[in-house]
């Protein structure tokens, strides 16, 4: 899945670069090109994010630090509101990530990634940290319209967000909807959301599986949201062409919404910096 996923993200941006002379009359395809390639050409990334995100019928905010090495993938997660550090290396530690929590002060825990401890009241895996994850899911959102992208994309001219001048980018969906999915051997809500271009949380909570992150029965009837949203709206930095805002809506209004702050693209980390031990950690 995520060599296809990978794929289809390369394939796209191959697409729009073979296209200049119809970028020069549709500048919102050209931005969305150089924010595809931007993406792309991240090897590091480390921010903070303000993450807004519907649980149920209530909202739920929270602060967080990142920092991600895409490959190998490594990540370092920490809220200080909950005093929640999480580091996740790939190849290590049986596929766990590592936890430490102020309520639990004396030991760190192994937790499973896509095990419900760490997906409890979360719209994502920590594996959608980073502009990854947003990048590959507009990538498959445009291949999957790539007739329509006029109608589903609009330059929205620009703006100031936080100190940072941005192209303004508004995706909408009116043909929004769900449908019926029957689902085959071995599959997950996660698997299902990625294959489909979704969201995760969305299908459990329409399906009454909130609190299931296992492999589903086969030929299980559930109504998906397709595509991901019936609107969002994306401020692009106008010069990195990161994102650094995403808000989402669907059909009962706001979804969720991500704030990127204190940005940096392709840092060098330290060779320790993933590792428990490391300065400032409290693993």
């Amino acid at each position: 899945m995520k060599l296809i996923r990978t794929g289809v993200f390369f394939l796209l941006t191959t697409l729009f670069v073979g296209s200049t002379s119809y970028q020069k009359s549709m500048p919102c395809r050209e931005i969305i090109e150089h924010m595809l390639d931007s993406i792309k050409n991240i090897k590091t990334q480390a921010c903070s994010v303000k993450a807004t995100e519907r649980i149920g019928k209530h909202f739920l905010i929270s602060h967080s630090y990142i920092k991600i090495n895409v490959s190998p993938r490594k990540i370092y997660f920490h809220n200080p509101e909950k005093g929640a550090e999480l580091l996740w290396v790939e190849g290590i530690n049986k596929g766990n990530a590592l936890v430490h929590s102020k309520t639990i002060p004396l030991m760190n825990l192994d937790l499973d990634p896509y095990g419900s401890i760490l997906r409890k009241d979360q719209h994502h895996t920590i594996f959608d940290l980073g502009s990854y994850y947003i990048g590959i899911t507009i990538a498959n959102t445009v291949l999957k319209s790539q007739k329509d992208f006029d109608k589903h994309f609009t330059f929205a001219g620009t703006l100031t967000f936080n100190s940072k001048e941005c192209y303004q980018v508004i995706l909408s969906f009116p043909d929004y909807k769900y449908i019926d999915y029957i689902t085959k051997k071995g599959e997950t809500v996660t698997s299902i959301a990625h294959k489909l271009n979704t969201s995760d949380y969305k299908i459990r909570f329409k399906n009454d599986l909130s609190s299931y992150f296992g492999s589903i029965k086969e030929g299980k009837k559930l109504r998906i949201p397709i595509p991901y949203s019936n609107k969002a709206i994306i401020y692009i930095d106008k010069k990195t062409y990161i994102p650094i805002s995403i808000t989402v809506y669907d059909e009962e209004g706001l979804y969720e919404a991500y704030e990127f702050t204190s940005m940096r693209i392709n840092p060098t980390f330290k060779s320790d910096e993933f590792l428990k031990s490391f300065k400032g950690y409290h693993f």
